[in-house]
C-alpha cells in the first residue's frame, strides 16, 4: 500500500517506521519495501557519525574519509581513527536538521518515538512530542529517522502509478487539496481533466484554481470556492459527501486510553488534576481505601499519577475516569497503530474502492485524515462494535478466529475466508507474516475482560450486505488479571 510505502521511506538507511505526516490515498500492493534512502546533510558540514565498534566502545567524531572497505573519523578530541567497516556494529549517521523536521527517534529498548526532530547531537536528541521538548541520552538511541517533504512523497507516490489510473490519481490529488499543496493538486487534476475528464475532478479543480486565485489576490469579487450546496436533483453530488463523517471527540478518545490502562506496562505520561483528587475525596471519602487522616489525604496530592488511577479503579470511581489525562499511548493502543491500523488496514482495507469508499458493501472505516486520534480510535471503536455479522471481527478471547483476521489471510488459509469480490487481496501474505503475528498480539495486549467504553457510539452501516454467514459458535471468555474497570 502507498500508505505503508510513503511511511517507510523516512531519509535513513534504517527499518521503516510509522509516518508522522498525515497518510496519502491507500496503493493496493502491500508489503512493498521501502523505495531509496536520502540522508540529509549539510552541503558543506562534514559528516558526522556515532560508531558501535564494539561492547564496550562506541565513539563519535567526523567522516575525514571512506570507502567500500574503511571509515576514518575525527574524535571530537581531535584524534584520527580508521575502522574497517566489517568489524563495526553500527554505523549510525547523525542528521543535520536546521529547523524541527517531523521525524522519530529508536530507541535501544525498542520504543518507537514520533513527534518533530529538533536536533540529533553527539550527547543527546531533542525532539519535540506534542509541544514538550524531550531531551534523549545518545548512549539510549539506535538512531534518528527524517520524514519525507511533502513533494518527496508526492514524487514516490506518483512514480508508483500508472499514467491512465485516473482514479487513483484523484486520489493523490485530493490528497494534495487536503495538504494544502494547492499547485501540486492543480498540475495532477489537469492532467486527470486533460485524459479523462472526471466529473469529480472537474470540479475539485475549480475549487483549487480559486484557493490559488485567492491567495494571490486575484480571485473575482463575489465568486466562491466553497462546493456549492446540491439539492438531490440538481447536478452531480460529490461522492466523499455520502460517506459517514461522524468521529470520536478528543474525549473520547482519551476515555479509551484510560481503559487501556495496562499497569504492568502504563503509559508514560498521566496527570490527574488536584481538582480531581479533591473531588475524590469529597465522593469517596467514606471509603476505608481513602485514608482517613490529614496527613494521609495530604500525600494523595503528591503521589503518583498511576498510583491515583488505580486507587479510583479500586473504587470503581467511574464517574471520575473522564478527569484521568492520558497523554501519551498505552502500549496497546500503540500497538494498533503502528502494527495494524497503519501498516495494513487503511492501506488494505480503506481505499475509496473498498471500505473506505461505497463499493465495500455495509462496513466502512474512514481513511481521510486517517493519521488523526480521533480517526484511528473510531475506526478501533468501529471494529469492536461492528454487529452485522454472526461473528465478531475481533475475538478477543481467541484472537485467530477474528473476523479482521480470517478476512486477511489468503482464502485457502482462513477458516473464514473473505467474500470473493473484485479487487480484494490478502493483507498477510507469506513474505509478511509479521504482519498477522503483530495484529494477533495486538489484539491480545488490549484490557480483557472487555469494557463497555462510555461512548455513545454507533458503527455506521451503509449499502446492503454482500458478505456469506460465516456460521456461529459459542465463544468463550477469559481473564488477564488486570484491574477490573
Amino acid at each position: 500500500m502507498l500508505a505503508v510505502l510513503l511511511g517507510s521511506a523516512a531519509i535513513d538507511d534504517g527499518p521503516s517506521s510509522p509516518p508522522a505526516s498525515p497518510a496519502p490515498p491507500a496503493d493496493p500492493d502491500p508489503g512493498t519495501p521501502p523505495i531509496g534512502t536520502t540522508t540529509v546533510t549539510a552541503s558543506d558540514a562534514p559528516e558526522r557519525v556515532h560508531l558501535w565498534v564494539d561492547r564496550y566502545e562506541e565513539i563519535g567524531g567526523e567522516v575525514v574519509e571512506e570507502d567500500h572497505d574503511l571509515i576514518a573519523i575525527r574524535t571530537r578530541t581531535g584524534e584520527i581513527r580508521t575502522f574497517p567497516k566489517g568489524r563495526l556494529i553500527r554505523i549510525v549517521r547523525l542528521l543535520e536538521v536546521e529547523e524541527p523536521r517531523p521525524g522519530m527517534v529508536e530507541l535501544r529498548d525498542g520504543t518507537v518515538m514520533t513527534g518533530d526532530l529538533v536536533s540529533d547531537g553527539w550527547d543527546e536528541v531533542v525532539m519535540r512530542i506534542k509541544g514538550v521538548l524531550s531531551r534523549l541520552p545518545r548512549e539510549s538511541v539506535v538512531r534518528c529517522r527524517l520524514d519525507l517533504t511533502l513533494e518527496q512523497k508526492y514524487r514516490r507516490f506518483k512514480e508508483l502509478m500508472e499514467p491512465d489510473a485516473w482514479l487513483r490519481r484523484f486520489e493523490l490529488a485530493s490528497w494534495l487539496f487536503d495538504e494544502e499543496a494547492y499547485e501540486l493538486a492543480r498540475t495532477e487534476l489537469r492532467e486527470i481533466v486533460a485524459g479523462s475528464q472526471l466529473p469529480e475532478a472537474v470540479e475539485l479543480l475549480r475549487i483549487v484554481e480559486a484557493q490559488i486565485a485567492m491567495e494571490r489576490g486575484t480571485l473575482p469579487a463575489g465568486r466562491s470556492i466553497e462546493r456549492p450546496d446540491l439539492d438531490d436533483d440538481t447536478g452531480p453530488v460529490d461522492l466523499r459527501d455520502m460517506l459517514p463523517k461522524e468521529l470520536l471527540a478528543s474525549e473520547d478518545v482519551n476515555i479509551i486510553r484510560v481503559y487501556e490502562i495496562d499497569f504492568r506496562d502504563p503509559p508514560t505520561r498521566i496527570h490527574v488534576s488536584p481538582d480531581t483528587i479533591r473531588e475524590l475525596l469529597e465522593r469517596y471519602g467514606a471509603d476505608k481505601r481513602i485514608p482517613a487522616d490529614s496527613a494521609g489525604r495530604t500525600r494523595l496530592f503528591r503521589a503518583d499519577p498511576l498510583e491515583l488511577v488505580d486507587l479510583m479503579f479500586k473504587l470503581k470511581a467511574r464517574d471520575l475516569y473522564a478527569r484521568i489525562e492520558v497523554q501519551s499511548e498505552p502500549p496497546a493502543l500503540n500497538l494498533f497503530r503502528q502494527k495494524v491500523h497503519d501498516a495494513w488496514l487503511i492501506p488494505n482495507c480503506a481505499t475509496s474502492q473498498c471500505h473506505g469508499g461505497l463499493d465495500g458493501g455495509r462496513f466502512f472505516l474512514h481513511r481521510r485524515g486517517s493519521k488523526s486520534e480521533r480517526v484511528r480510535y473510531t475506526n478501533l471503536l468501529i471494529l469492536e462494535r461492528w454487529n452485522e455479522l454472526d461473528l465478531p471481527l475481533i475475538d478477543f478471547d481467541d484472537p485467530g478466529r477474528s473476523l479482521l483476521i480470517q478476512y486477511a489471510l489468503p482464502r485457502n488459509e482462513a477458516r473464514f475466508p473473505h467474500p470473493d469480490v473484485k479487487g480484494w487481496r490478502p493483507a498477510f501474505t507469506p513474505s509478511n507474516q509479521r504482519l498477522l503475528r503483530d495484529s494477533l498480539r495486538w489484539i491480545g495486549s488490549m484490557y480483557r475482560p472487555r469494557p463497555n467504553y462510555p461512548i455513545d457510539f454507533e458503527a455506521p452501516v451503509l449499502a446492503p450486505p454482500d458478505l456469506p454467514d460465516p456460521g456461529s459458535e459459542d465463544l468463550g471468555s477469559t481473564e488477564d488479571g488486570r484491574r477490573d474497570r
